[in-house]
């Protein structure tokens, strides 16, 4: 054993001098994957190899990292959701079942292949022969190390010594790094969490001071306009009293005052309530804003409502698609009171799990100084999609005409706040 000892601190044993060199070569490394590359590198002179990664685990049941060197696959392109032991072709290795994997042949080595294996880089990269042993931290498997080479038969037991002494020696430090990654990802989280409730505060109070806004002007509205021409009726119906006689043409003047005050009254309610949205969807709501009797406009105008899903949109809950239809009314009176546009066109779409609606016009555009400051009416738009869980998009239009509003939640979005959908 002292001869043993001796001989490798003297330097004449390439194994302790090749583990000295990675161990030298990665120390004070923080990335993880500068450390992987520079790992295969060194241990490339130990044991050739056209491929290596770490595969790093938590709680036995779900990959949370691939680190790979010389060839990129898509073990560590896939997707956090798909990265699952169970279907590793080294799970064996990985749930503790074998202590190592050796393999001449791994395209027909029957334990990399079964009903649902992630094994497609195996083939895709000629991945033959293959060795994978456990990464282990006091006892406990961590992940696991693997080494392949396009050639068949490359490697034998002695090999396998090797890469289990230089998973040893990784080990601690991937750990290490795993854990300072997952601490970073702890205060990401945290601080984007204390961001969109700091989002939440500032947008629930700037609904709020819209929602009183909104409520003086409806105010002013039954004051100035309803409650003086119920005053005016009232007056010609006492003057109407006093006479002894009544024609048709005083009655009939009478009852159309009162057929337009009932509509301007429907109208604020309707401002308040979209209750056409409830009763008939998204789609004829919007239709109902873009008629010319809403829009109440003289010149030549074209309109056009789409929706794509089919009806599917209005299976969203009612308060997100309420909120929805606020955002879009807002958008096309936007419009029409600046755009001088002489045709809308509204579209509803699904895509990749997400409800779109955009809104495009013909106008003469929004200015790039507006879309800085977004004030008003264009910022409620935005704060009222992210209290729905979505976002508001406000550029020009294609061929750098008009206006493109488009507004995407998520299909199954519940609003953060039920301010989104009210005022």
């Amino acid at each position: 054993m002292d001869r043993e000892l001796e001989r490798r601190r003297s330097g004449s044993d390439p194994m302790y001098m090749g583990l000295l060199a990675i161990s030298q070569a990665i120390a004070g490394l923080t990335d993880g994957e500068i450390v992987m590359q520079t790992c295969s590198t060194e241990f490339r002179k130990l044991v050739p190899h056209d491929h290596m990664d770490v595969a790093l685990i938590e709680k036995n049941d779900r990959i949370n990292q691939v680190y790979e060197a010389w060839l990129r696959t898509d073990w560590s392109n896939a997707a956090p959701s798909s990265m699952i032991v169970a279907k590793s072709p080294i799970r064996l290795v990985l749930l503790g079942h074998e202590p190592y994997l050796l393999t001449g042949d791994a395209i027909n080595d029957p334990r990399f292949h079964f009903p649902g294996a992630d094994d497609g880089p195996i083939f895709d990269e000629n991945l033959c022969s293959r060795i994978h042993v456990p990464l282990r931290v006091q006892g406990t498997i961590i992940g696991a190390i693997s080494i392949s080479s396009h050639a068949a038969d490359c490697y034998d037991h002695s090999d396998v010594v090797l890469t289990q002494h230089c998973a040893d020696l990784l080990a601690p430090y991937f750990w290490a790094l795993s854990r300072a990654e997952e601490a970073s990802r702890a205060a990401r989280a945290e601080s984007e969490a204390k961001s969109r409730e700091e989002f939440l505060r500032v947008g629930a109070l700037r609904l709020t001071e819209g929602m009183e806004t909104e409520r003086r002007r409806i105010g002013m509205d039954l004051h100035d306009q309803t409650l003086a021409d119920l005053a005016r009726i009232v007056r010609v119906v006492a003057k109407l009293r006093m006479q002894t006689s009544v024609s048709q043409e005083q009655l009939a003047s009478v009852e159309q005052a009162l057929i337009t005050c009932l509509g301007d009254l429907r109208g604020i309610i309707e401002d308040m309530k979209p209750g056409i949205l409830d009763v008939f969807g998204l789609e004829y709501a919007v239709e109902a804003i873009l008629s010319p009797n809403e829009l109440a406009i003289e010149s030549p105008f074209e309109w056009k409502v789409r929706d794509c899903t089919k009806g599917a949109v209005d299976r969203l809950p009612t308060s997100v698609r309420t909120a929805l239809f606020r955002v879009v009314q807002e958008a096309i009176n936007n419009a029409m009171t600046h755009s001088h546009c002489s045709r809308i066109d509204v579209t509803i779409s699904q895509e990749d799990g997400n409800t779109m609606v955009s809104v495009d016009d013909n106008g003469i555009g929004i200015s790039k100084k507006l879309l800085r400051t977004a004030k008003g009416g264009l910022s409620h738009m935005r704060t009222r999609s992210k209290l729905m869980g979505g976002q508001v998009a406000i550029a020009r239009g294609p061929g750098d005409i008009g206006t493109r509003v488009v507004v995407t939640v998520p299909f199954t979005s519940e609003p953060v706040s039920s301010l989104a959908a009210e005022t």
